[in-house]
């Protein structure tokens, strides 16, 4: 054991403010025991106030608090050492300790059962339903389902293989934490005649830190900080950003997935839904289009099919391009195809993490930082006025984040560069390999600039894109508190006809009495399938797309086949209630004014054509 070391001057314990934060055990202590104080108090705040009116503090705590700035930003800064405040893991500690001291099966002892588990348990869910965690009640059951989980396995199996194998962020911890700026080990001459290896003995993950520089690699390694409290020879150093991987290491296959799917799930996907969501073209994109087809196929309240079909294409896209790109650098090469998969792929890791770090900063002016003091307002009965949001999308200085975006890029391809070099090959070789292994970010770099372009060129869309809102994904879709729903009983919300949502639906929603009785229709379409059976129908109505209220149908102006999609019919149909409306919707996305008796044979037809 070592009780006095001489240290580097890039040795953040030689810094006494950051030496403090990082080692002085009752600092790191006393935050370990405030975070899981806040975490259990935040999941109990959700089950005692379950809705989103009696309580923010609970989803921002877990959604604006833990993930975007604890999580994001000190794993692109310092690393993982979230992983070292966890509550699992500090729980976790003390549990394996007493607990069977099993060693894990090989059928679990696999890290991508935790990116997996991240991917199809939470982003898959949230793009199909993206309520499914956003109220306080599911959030508070969400993470009270996975310390249950945690404590299970700390209490059957040791070496705390929980967070090595099925902690749903523990392998995109380890694998984005290379991309930091320090690195955990120890001095060399320190340890050379070491007989007692104390920085071992105080591992609960049972690593060897004195064998992590040489390594290249800090393995499983949290950042909990009990080795430095155990041996003065122990280092935490600033280090060039993503220094060990310009190096060789021992490649871990797990990490490289988790780079391709969680870039896939959240910074591609978001991309086309969120981003581009918002743009005024936004229905014209293939994932939407194939969206709106299958909503109409399938239409069940809250399901974001617009959502599910974005995920869809992102996934087939990312893993589409970085399988043929990394095909045609083995090729090239004249290598194996999964060393240069492997190889290669841990230049992906900043197209995430780093290019993250836009939406994270633009959204802490935009959200979080308003979500964050009020919940915390809220949740500690701290009185005071409602804090606001520190910007508003108008406000053009929060898109200077987006440099990220392009930093990300940049560091992608110098990472993507330097890994290249590891093979031998001429020099041509290397750089189609470079090029071909590149596709994935150069759809990244496009993919920014369109974005840019598309708002420039076509404008935002105006109904908005909230996030995550399903019933705002169609352009005929409107929030359930817009729309008027005029039938009454167990079924005021479907249409009549068909039993579609007609919230989901609204923009092109007629109606009619027959015998006094108000009959509600999602379309025109189903509405002249009532006429066509000849029913006596009686004022007839139309939602004005403008307003959102009905108008009388004989009155109003419609535009028919437009570039937005249609209900229920080939032939899109929206009615106004003012001329110069109609004129301005059918400048913008094209399409016919006529009246509503010439829609309506239009409407007819469909049925002739069957």
């Amino acid at each position: 054991m070592v009780d006095f070391q001489k240290r580097d001057r890039n040795d953040i314990y030689n810094i006494p403010l950051l030496g403090f934060l990082f080692k002085n055990k009752f600092f790191i202590k006393g935050l370990q025991i405030s975070v899981l104080a806040l975490f259990v108090y935040a999941i109990l705040f959700g089950i005692l106030f379950p809705t989103n009116e009696e309580n923010i503090f609970t989803t921002a705590v877990f959604w604006s608090l833990f993930w975007p700035l604890f999580v994001v930003v000190t794993l692109s800064t310092f690393g993982r050492v979230f992983c070292g405040i966890c509550p699992h893991g500090f729980i976790g500690k003390y549990i394996t300790r007493f607990g069977l001291k099993k060693k894990m099966p090989k059928a679990l002892e696999n890290p991508l059962i935790g990116v997996l588990l991240l991917v199809l348990g939470f982003w898959l869910v949230y793009y199909i339903y993206p309520q499914a965690y956003k109220t306080p009640i599911a959030a508070a059951i969400f993470f009270l389902v996975l310390t249950l989980l945690a404590l299970i396995f700390f209490y059957i199996y040791k070496d705390m293989s929980y967070c090595k194998s099925i902690c749903p962020i523990g392998t995109l911890m380890r694998g984005f934490g290379k991309i930091s700026f320090t690195t955990l080990g120890t001095y060399e001459h320190s340890c050379r005649d070491c007989k007692t290896f104390e920085c071992a003995t105080a591992c609960s993950y049972n690593l060897k830190p004195f064998t992590f520089d040489k390594r290249s690699s800090m393995t499983d390694c949290t950042l909990c900080m009990d080795c430095s409290q155990a041996c003065e020879a122990v280092s935490f150093k600033l280090v060039p950003p993503s220094q060990s991987l310009l190096k060789k290491f021992q490649i871990h296959k797990a990490e490289v997935w988790a780079f391709i799917l969680i870039t896939a799930a959240i910074t591609i996907t978001m991309s086309f839904h969120h981003a581009l969501g918002r743009v005024a073209i936004a229905d014209e994109f293939i994932w939407s289009k194939l969206g709106m087809w299958i909503s109409e196929k399938v239409a069940i309240p809250g399901i974001d099919y617009i959502g599910f079909s974005a995920l869809f294409f992102a996934m087939l896209s990312t893993l589409s391009l970085v399988y043929a790109g990394m095909f045609i650098a083995s090729k090239v090469l004249k290598e194996d195809f999964s060393k240069v998969f492997y190889t290669l792929g841990y230049a992906f890791a900043p197209l995430f993490i780093i290019g993250g770090l836009s939406h994270t900063y633009e959204f802490f002016f935009l959200e979080h930082y308003g979500d964050i003091a009020n919940g915390f307002m809220q949740g500690f009965g701290i009185a005071g006025e409602e804090v606001q949001a520190l910007a508003t999308r108008k406000d053009a200085w929060t898109k200077i984040f987006s440099v990220m975006n392009h930093i990300a890029v940049l560091w992608a391809f110098i990472i993507m560069y330097k890994r290249v070099n590891f093979f031998e090959a001429s020099k041509i070789a290397k750089t189609l390999a470079f090029v071909s292994a590149s596709f994935l970010i150069f759809f990244y770099l496009g993919l920014n600039v369109y974005k840019g372009y598309a708002f420039k060129t076509y404008g935002a869309k105006k109904s908005g894109h909230s996030h995550g809102m399903a019933n705002t994904q169609k352009f005929q879709s409107v929030a359930l508190k817009d729309a008027t729903l005029l039938q009454i009983g167990d079924a005021k919300m479907s249409g009549v006809v068909c039993g579609m949502n007609l919230p989901m639906f609204y923009k092109t929603n007629h109606s009619a009495t027959l015998n006094k009785e108000l009959r509600q229709y999602c379309s025109i379409h189903c509405l002249a399938e009532d006429l066509g059976k000849g029913l006596a129908l009686e004022n007839i109505q139309v939602v004005d797309v403008e307003s959102l209220k009905f108008i009388d149908a004989k009155k109003a102006f419609y535009v028919v086949g437009s570039r937005q999609k249609g209900t229920m019919s080939e032939t899109s149909k929206y009615a106004f209630e003012k001329l110069p409306h109609a004129k301005s919707f059918a400048k913008k996305y094209g399409g016919e004014i006529m009246g509503f008796n010439e829609a309506l044979l239009l409407a007819k037809k469909d049925f002739t054509k069957k």
